[in-house]
């Protein structure tokens, strides 16, 4: 009776441990669950938003230099340093469809402008007499885009979006040079003239693809800031009859590849719209 009793009592400690030791798998098993149920659950990110963002494009002017000279003055009138412009965005999440990615659209505009006023004396031969002028030179680097870009968004943390995308976009960069005998005067001709024409338009048709990538903070589900980078690989732009024109349509041709609008960029913009990630 007594070694009966004993069995009795080992069995019910065997089986009270492998019970609890159950309990405790099972347990280990529910918070594990409970943790990937709630990454499961996490919102995708969300944003419609319309921002304007101040940008610097860094791109290669000494094609561009060696064409707009002026005797004397070259080194007064190079391009240098980055193009300043503006860009306004819209985009949306395409969530549900298509969860963490957006679509946008964009335009872009910006220019570079340098000018220098020198003085010379110039001789009349009909009055036998030395004359005062002065000769404006004008230079101007102009660029317009329209284009498109699709994003994927990270969100490594509450508010915090880092997002590497790709982009399309169509423009036209133009190359405006004007020399100028000052002053001018509506009545009166002018009394001595250039003797080259210096008056020119360039105008290049191009379109390129634009890898980007941003970074972007919600301060709030209203605002949220924003920094991005890209790179610009630019081409002359298909179903265009002059790629370059001079002076209105007027066909131009002989210009250098390394004269376009490629190179890196860098903005920083402030938006306005929901936000949600």
């Amino acid at each position: 009776m007594k070694y009966l009793l004993n069995t009795v009592k080992s069995c019910c400690l065997i089986a009270m441990l492998l019970i609890t030791t159950n309990i405790k798998a099972q347990d280990d098993e529910f918070e594990n669950y409970a943790f990937d149920d709630n990454k499961a659950d996490k919102t995708p990110y969300f944003a419609l938003s319309f921002g304007w963002n101040a940008n610097f494009l860094f791109m290669n002017y000494d094609e561009i230099n060696k064409r707009l000279w002026s005797p004397g003055v070259v080194d007064k009138l190079g391009f240098s340093g980055p193009v300043f412009g503006s860009r306004l965005d819209f985009f949306t999440a395409m969530s549900p469809l298509v969860n963490n990615a957006r679509l946008g659209v964009n335009y872009f505009w910006g220019s570079q402008a340098k000018e220098l006023t020198a003085s010379n004396m110039v001789y009349e031969p009909n009055s036998g007499t030395y004359f005062h002028i002065y000769l404006n030179f004008y230079r101007k680097l102009s660029i317009n885009s329209f284009g498109v870009h699709f994003d994927y968004a990270i969100v490594p943390f509450k508010s915090l979006a880092i997002l590497p995308g790709i982009g399309l976009k169509l423009g036209t960069m133009s190359l405006e040079y004007y020399e100028t005998i000052l002053p001018k005067d509506w009545e009166n001709p002018d009394r001595v003239a250039l003797i080259h024409n210096a008056n020119e338009k360039l105008t290049y048709y191009y379109a390129s693809v634009e890898p980007q990538i941003s970074i972007e903070y919600a301060i709030t589900g209203f605002l949220m800031l924003r920094g991005a980078g890209s790179y610009s690989f630019d081409f002359d732009r298909p179903l265009v009859n002059n790629i370059w024109t001079i002076n209105g349509n007027n066909p131009y041709s002989g210009v250098p590849k390394s004269v376009s609008p490629k190179g890196f960029s860098a903005s920083i913009g402030v938006y306005l719209g929901l936000f949600n990630y």
